[in-house]
């Protein structure tokens, strides 16, 4: 049996992602989004995450705070919508603090660590749709999670206070699992290691520089 390792936002800190999630690890990885890719690393950064993910044995979905551009660009991106077997992978996300944000808010600037296209556009979720309606994965591999069940995870639970807020991604990802509900659904984003039951689906959410390793 082959295990892969799945390893939460890291944003930027690649050191923590080598010592976290790659030490000691001989196996396959894949880093679930918030890589940090595009944040005016230098030459080196990137010439160093090139050159590891070259061999194809550690790989990476985006994340809201990955420049969609610069990750078309480098080894081991997995792109969104893509289905090895019965896993189907699937990055982006909605940013909480973008540019719109409402008054009072910290705010972020676009084209310097945000981006317009950090969510998937209806064409591309149109034709995701159509792949998982036939697919029907085993697997999920997403930054984000359906909105209900971000719900339940992180405002039920009482992790998130104020009002709940439903974005594209989540959205369409909840979309997703009223068609079907897939065995096991890995995500990021929220920054909170848990894991929750909802129907026949197990949801685990990924913290900051935290991993699991599962069969694939």
């Amino acid at each position: 049996m082959t295990l892969t390792r799945l390893i939460g936002d890291i944003h930027g800190d690649i050191n923590e992602y080598m010592v976290y999630g790659i030490d000691k690890f001989e196996g396959p990885t894949i880093q679930i989004g918030d890589f940090g890719i595009g944040f005016g690393q230098g030459e080196y950064w990137y010439e160093r995450i090139n050159n590891f993910h070259r061999a194809g044995g550690h790989r990476f979905i985006r994340g809201n705070h990955d420049q969609l551009a610069i990750c078309k660009t480098m080894h081991g991106w997995i792109p969104d919508g893509k289905v090895e077997n019965d896993v189907m992978f699937i990055g982006g996300a909605w940013s909480i603090d973008n540019p719109n944000a409402p008054p009072g808010w910290y705010k972020r600037t676009e084209n310097y660590d945000w981006w317009a296209d950090e969510e998937c556009n209806d064409e591309q979720f149109a034709q995701m749709l159509d792949v998982y309606s036939t697919v029907k994965p085993r697997v999920m591999i997403t930054h984000d999670c359906p909105h209900k069940i971000a719900g339940h995870m992180f405002w039920d639970s009482g992790f998130l206070k104020g009002p709940r807020y439903n974005t594209r991604t989540g959205d369409f990802l909840q979309s997703l699992f009223d068609i079907h509900q897939p065995d096991e659904w890995y995500f990021g984003h929220w920054h909170k290691t848990m894991q929750y039951k909802y129907g026949r689906t197990m949801f685990h959410c990924l913290g900051i520089y935290d991993f699991v390793d599962v069969e694939l």
